[in-house]
């Protein structure tokens, strides 16, 4: 097996590295891993290098290719500001899986309670008022539709919240009338040319706070208009469906971090 004490053939590496020839060899052929040196057909190998294919095997661990760890191989210098990428990748890996246990979590007892995926609550609303710009349209343009409501009224940063209030009665996708706006709180705003000022008086809603993608949203408004038909609750007259975006696609790069309020204005 061996041609002396300082070599190793192919094999019996792959045996002290706890892996196969045939990796070995396909790390040869990728210049990852090079034997010590060749002699005729043989690929021979010092004891030591055995090292070099832990460090691959600690690289790949945290999820690196072949070819990313063929850069860090020889530069140790490098090591540190990987693992604090890598550190932080985790971190936010390890923020969202907690989210999506919450999430199962209170999908269980809402599915056990109410047979439904959701619970949501019924909640007092006090006034507040929103610059707003009526629009009409695909539920995919609503963010543009903010950006130029935000723009319109000096906000490029988005210190406020947005909202989208949908006057159609039914899912409407492609073609919906809705109202989307700047959420102000309860100081009356100074008027701005082309943009509608509009008070939401002191009223009732059913709520679902939403944390996560907007590509379900649609969904969840079914259990809500279910859960409305289910405790035979009343729809407030005056007063249609609004999504608050709290902290909205505009401000936030994760949509593991979206925090969306669902309201259905009801009577008491």
């Amino acid at each position: 097996m061996r041609y002396n004490d300082d070599v190793l053939k192919t094999k019996a590496f792959a045996e002290i590295c706890d892996t196969s020839k045939r990796t070995i060899i396909h790390y040869d052929r990728i210049g990852l891993l090079k034997p010590h040196r060749r002699r005729g057909i043989f690929r021979l190998y010092e004891p030591r290098q055995a090292l070099t294919f832990q460090k691959v095997a600690l690289l790949k661990s945290f999820g690196m290719s072949l070819r990313e760890i063929k850069g860090y191989l020889r530069r140790n210098d490098l090591l540190l500001s990987l693992f604090e990428k890598k550190e932080r990748q985790l971190t936010a890996e390890k923020n969202r899986l907690s989210l999506q246990i919450k999430k199962a979590q209170e999908f269980i007892a809402s599915l056990k309670t109410d047979r439904l995926l959701i619970s949501p609550k019924v909640k007092p609303v006090n006034p507040y008022w929103l610059y707003t710009l009526e629009k009409q349209g695909r539920y995919v343009d609503i963010a543009s539709h903010q950006r130029e409501i935000f723009q319109r009224v000096g906000d490029p940063a988005y210190h406020f919240p947005g909202i989208t209030i949908f006057h159609n009665q039914k899912y409407s996708p492609h073609d919906s009338r809705m109202t989307t706006g700047v959420y102000l709180g309860d100081s009356e705003p100074p008027p701005i040319a082309g943009v509608r000022i509009v008070h939401v008086p002191t009223h009732q809603v059913l709520s679902y706070m939403h944390i996560g993608s907007y590509s379900y949203l649609s969904y969840i408004w079914q259990f809500m208009d279910q859960y409305i038909i289910n405790y035979h609750l009343r729809r407030h007259s005056q007063l249609d469906c609004r999504e608050i975006y709290w902290h909205g696609e505009l401000t936030k790069a994760d949509e593991n971090d979206l925090v969306t309020e669902l309201q259905i204005p009801i009577l008491p």
